[in-house]
């Protein structure tokens, strides 16, 4: 089975945007003959929408976009993140999609409220191993805590958060209980100086120890102003990582993949050291990702800085130079700049 997972540069609300990168990826994947699609946490409506995620109308557009993408998942399994609103309360959900037939609706079980998250502001934890029934259009779903079965492969949810809570606590533990194959966890984990250190023992060390394949697709970019992610996927199977792809790119999305015999336990992959980036670089790449993203998402043509001959606004203007240089390197073009 040849799984993937694809970053996106996503855009609170921004529709149009979200969707277009959202069909590009999968035919990216559909045309590598990807089995299985993992996307990013609220890839559908973007994670910054804040106090937003409360209005009717948002949930309810969002449902009808992944309705609107179903006939793209032909002969090919793919997760959609998105808000639901079930019994007049809002979830962080993933959908799965297989050849245009939705299979059910997973529920996230933790809450990030730390930081820079509030999501108890909009979202309500689902309760682990509660299974209910969900209507679109009318015709009934599972939705909730839910193990999943694709030509043989148990496939179960961690999103995001799910995955940072202790292991007597979090739903892998449970899914290895019932011998689960394949854990897939869409996320919109911020960038942090040493984070993707943390996230490597992380996603490696679940799949040694719930003895399974781990899937992690994190959203890309500035989305919001607030935060940048750094759209880091990784693939790890049985405590052995076998794909990566390159984080903070300048690109719409990103998707890598891996082809794993799941009855053998065999990967097509050698082993992958994890991205050991030296922290100044990193800084670089990820301001520079930021100012680009916060520019052109707020329809700016530039940015204005007053020069004080200190070193912050000194700092600012290398950093933006560096964006133009970054951005004309990996496009071979600097027209958006004119």
């Amino acid at each position: 089975m040849r799984i993937a997972g694809a970053t996106l540069n996503q855009t609170p609300l921004d529709w149009d945007n979200n969707i277009s990168n959202i069909k590009a990826a999968i035919n990216e994947a559909r045309d590598n003959q990807v089995d299985i699609l993992c996307l990013p946490e609220l890839c559908i409506t973007g994670y910054g929408c804040e106090d937003w995620f409360l209005s009717d109308w948002v949930t309810e557009t969002a449902l009808q976009h992944l309705i609107e993408l179903t006939p793209y998942t032909s002969n090919i399994t793919v997760s959609f993140g998105l808000p639901i609103r079930f019994n007049n309360l809002v979830y962080n959900c993933a959908c799965l999609v297989r050849n245009k037939e939705i299979l059910g609706i997973s529920a996230k079980q933790f809450l990030a409220n730390d930081g820079v998250h509030y999501e108890p502001r909009w979202f309500t934890p689902w309760q682990h191993s509660q299974i209910e029934n969900f209507s679109i259009e009318g015709k009934t779903y599972p939705f909730g805590d839910i193990l999943y079965e694709i030509d043989g492969v148990k496939v179960g949810y961690e999103i995001c958060e799910d995955a940072w809570r202790p292991d007597d606590v979090r739903p892998a533990s449970r899914l290895c209980k019932m011998n689960v194959d394949l854990i897939l966890n869409p996320s919109a984990s911020h960038f942090a100086f040493a984070k993707s250190d943390f996230r490597y023992n992380l996603i490696i060390g679940s799949s040694e120890r719930f003895k399974c394949t781990y899937l992690y697709a994190n959203l890309l970019g500035n989305e919001a102003g607030r935060m940048i992610f750094d759209g880091e996927v990784l693939i790890s199977r049985n405590g052995t990582l076998i794909q990566r792809n390159d984080r903070l790119s300048f690109k719409n999305f990103n998707l890598v993949y891996a082809d794993i015999d799941f009855s053998t336990g065999k990967v097509s992959d050698a082993p992958l050291h994890p991205d050991d980036r030296e922290k100044n670089f990193e800084f670089w790449e990820a301001v520079t990702l930021g100012l680009f993203d916060y520019m052109r998402k707020s329809h700016s043509k530039g940015f204005v800085l007053s020069l004080s001959g200190g070193a912050d606004s000194s700092a600012c203007a290398v950093m933006v130079s560096e964006m133009i240089k970054k951005r004309h390197k990996r496009t071979r073009s600097n027209r958006i700049f004119k």
